[in-house]
């Protein structure tokens, strides 16, 4: 019964979104004049690589020198791979961190064209002055079947696991299962909330608490659902019975 419960009340946050969200820097903190890191390798790029190529993005460079591991490629896998690290004051990338595996071999191979960008970058500063701050990336690699767009193509895989995660999780009382198809979702659609959340949930089920506080915390770092002050306590709560509790008050 909880979990039809549970189910219904989720229904307003359960919705897969097509648009990814971006992670964002505030502008100001407390007074203090924060400017993120930013990608200059159309400035850099063809002095520093000897090539006439100009790149606006980082997302253009890294799609230009990026290369498909074969091992992946053979194996059919596919998803959006999304990287943390940071950028030093004097614009060096250091500590890598995997958001979201697709693979190792496509994690070294995004960590491999990253390093390429040292140097390529404008720090973040703080009141003016260059701190190290961190960056996150996010990129995408599909295999060249079908002729769908590659982010409807996407969200439909991500919204097929996820209603068949739901259905394990919520009606068939299959945490182990559920958990599968939360993951595989995941591998396409990472940053989405409403995945972070019921996924959160399941592992909280399973008794890993440190996953699901990963996942809570995800959604905080994502910006969280606005008006959702309740985010900010997600790793204290025991459960359904909060959770329910949190949900019926809205």
């Amino acid at each position: 019964m909880k979990r039809i419960i549970m189910f219904i009340l989720c229904l307003a946050i359960a919705v897969i979104t097509v648009g990814q969200d971006k992670k964002k820097y505030p502008n100001e903190i407390e007074g203090v004049r924060v400017s993120p890191p930013r990608f200059i390798g159309s400035e850099k790029l063809p002095a520093m690589l000897n090539t006439k190529e100009e790149f606006s993005t980082l997302g253009e460079f890294m799609s230009m020198y990026i290369q498909y591991p074969e091992k992946a490629k053979d194996r059919f896998q596919e998803g959006t791979e999304v990287i943390q690290f940071n950028v030093s004051p004097s614009g060096e990338l250091a500590d890598f961190k995997i958001i979201n595996s697709i693979t190792p071999e496509i994690d070294a191979e995004v960590i491999r064209v990253l390093k390429k960008t040292d140097r390529m970058w404008n720090p973040g500063t703080n009141n003016g002055v260059p701190v190290a701050m961190e960056k996150e990336f996010s990129i995408s690699f599909k295999l060249p079947y079908g002729a769908s767009d590659l982010t409807t193509d996407f969200t439909a895989e991500a919204q097929s696991y996820f209603k068949k995660g739901n259905k394990k999780f919520f009606i068939k009382d299959n945490n182990k299962s559920a958990l599968r198809f939360y993951d595989k979702a995941m591998q396409y659609l990472p940053n989405d909330k409403a995945l972070l959340v019921t996924r959160g949930m399941c592992r909280y089920e399973l008794g890993d608490n440190n996953g699901a506080c990963r996942d809570w915390n995800r959604i905080k770092t994502l910006g969280g659902y606005e008006g959702d002050a309740y985010l900010n306590n997600f790793c204290d709560y025991k459960g359904y019975a909060d959770l329910i509790s949190i949900l019926q008050k809205k």
